[in-house]
C-alpha cells in the first residue's frame, strides 16, 4: 500500500475531536504531541472513529502512533506504527455493538497479541484475526508497523464456518491468500478504485473473499473466491510484475507463469477474462510507455531506437509499424511534434 506519509492529513482535526472524513483516506498522527497527552488523544481517536479500545502506556517505552485509514464499502484499512501501549478490548467497551472482524497483519517489531485462553507473538509478516466482540489485547514493540483490516461480521461469517473460532491463531507470512491480500489491497484502496461505487463493491468483496481464504474458508466460498478475489488478486500480481518486466524483450507468459506457480494456460485465461490477450496486454503497455517517453519533453534528446529498446522491443521495424497501427502516427513523427511546441530555447 501507498506510505502513511502519502495519506491526505487531517491530523490537527482529529487532535480536535473532529469526525474524520466519511469516505476520503485520512492520517492520524501524535508526532507533533506532548508525550504525557498522547494516550488520552489516540484512546479518544481509535475509540470514537475506529473501534472501542482501552489504551495503556507501557511503563518503559516510547509511546507514539502514526496511521492511514482507507474506506471501501465494508473494509476498512487502518495501516502505519503504532507501539509502546497495550490496546485492550474489554469490559464496558464490548457493549458498543461494533463486533465486526479485524485481520491485523504485523509489518515490523514482535507484536503481542492474547485472549483469556490464547497468546500469540506475531513476527514480521505474519497476521491474526480478531474479534470485536471478544475480550483480546494486542501490545506491539518498535517499529510497530501494522495493517489492520476490518470486515463486518456478518460478512466474514458467511464464508468462515465458525468464525470466531479461528481468531488469535497464526496466519503464517507465507500464506498464499494472505500475500495475494498484501498485494492486492494497494489497488483495493487506490484513488482509482474509490472514484467509482460499483468497483468499490466489486473490490471489497474481492478483499472479503482473501481475508476469509486467509483464516479459513469454507468449501463453498473458497470455490466462489477463486472466480473472485483471487482471480482479481492474482491478475493485479501478474499485472504489476509485468510492468517491472516491460523492458525485457523476452519477457513470455511461461516466464511469468513460472515465477507465479501457476500454468501459462492460466495466466492467459485471466487476462482473456477481461476480453484481451497476454501478448496483446504486453504490446499495449510497451506502446504506452513508449508514447510516454516520445512526449515527455525531458526525454526529447533520446533516439527512437532506444526507446523502442527500453520499452522491450527488439525489432525497430516492427516498433514503428505497430506505433504507427495503434496511435495514427509514426514515432518519429511524434517526436517531431513535442520538439516543435517546446518553448524556444529549451529544443
Amino acid at each position: 500500500m501507498r506510505p502513511v506519509s502519502e495519506a491526505p492529513s487531517s491530523t490537527p482535526a482529529l487532535l480536535r475531536g473532529e469526525r474524520p472524513p466519511a469516505h476520503e483516506p485520512f492520517r492520524f498522527s501524535l508526532k507533533d504531541v506532548p508525550e504525557r497527552e498522547r494516550p488520552a488523544i489516540y484512546r479518544d481517536f481509535i475509540g470514537r472513529w475506529v473501534c472501542g479500545l482501552d489504551v495503556e502506556p507501557l511503563p518503559d517505552g516510547h509511546f507514539d502512533a502514526d496511521v492511514a485509514v482507507r474506506k471501501l464499502p465494508g473494509v476498512q484499512v487502518m495501516t502505519g506504527k503504532v507501539y509502546g501501549s497495550r490496546n485492550r478490548r474489554t469490559g464496558e467497551l464490548l457493549a458498543d455493538s461494533v463486533h465486526d472482524f479485524t485481520l491485523m497483519v504485523n509489518l515490523g517489531g514482535p507484536y503481542l497479541v492474547s485472549t483469556h485462553d490464547r497468546e500469540i507473538v506475531l513476527d514480521d509478516g505474519e497476521a491474526t484475526l480478531v474479534s470485536l466482540a471478544q475480550h483480546f489485547s494486542m501490545t506491539h514493540q518498535p517499529p510497530g508497523g501494522m495493517m489492520a483490516i476490518r470486515i463486518p461480521r456478518a460478512r466474514l461469517a458467511s464464508l468462515v464456518a465458525h468464525a470466531d473460532d479461528c481468531c488469535v491463531r497464526r496466519v503464517s507470512r507465507d500464506n498464499p491468500a494472505l500475500e495475494l491480500l498484501l498485494s492486492y489491497l494497494p489497488l483495493a484502496t487506490s484513488g482509482q478504485t474509490a472514484a467509482g461505487g460499483e468497483l468499490q463493491h466489486l473490490v471489497a468483496g474481492h478483499v472479503h473473499d482473501l481475508v476469509a481464504l486467509a483464516v479459513g474458508a469454507t468449501r463453498d466460498a473458497t470455490e466462489a473466491a477463486r472466480e473472485g478475489g483471487v482471480r482479481a488478486a492474482r491478475l493485479n500480481a501478474i499485472k504489476q510484475d509485468i510492468a517491472g518486466k516491460l523492458g525485457e524483450a523476452d519477457l513470455s507468459v511461461a516466464t511469468l507463469a513460472g515465477r507465479h506457480h501457476c500454468t501459462p494456460r492460466f495466466v492467459q485465461r485471466l487476462f482473456e477474462t477481461e476480453g484481451t490477450t497476454f501478448t496483446n496486454y504486453v504490446l499495449t503497455q510497451r506502446l504506452s510507455r513508449a508514447h510516454r517517453i516520445l512526449v515527455d519533453p525531458r526525454r526529447a534528446g533520446e533516439k527512437i531506437a532506444a526507446v523502442a529498446y527500453d520499452c522491450g522491443f527488439g525489432d525497430l521495424s516492427y516498433f514503428n509499424r505497430v506505433f504507427r497501427r495503434h496511435y495514427g502516427v509514426a514515432p518519429s513523427d511524434m517526436r517531431a511534434q513535442v520538439l516543435q511546441d517546446m518553448p524556444e530555447g529549451l529544443t
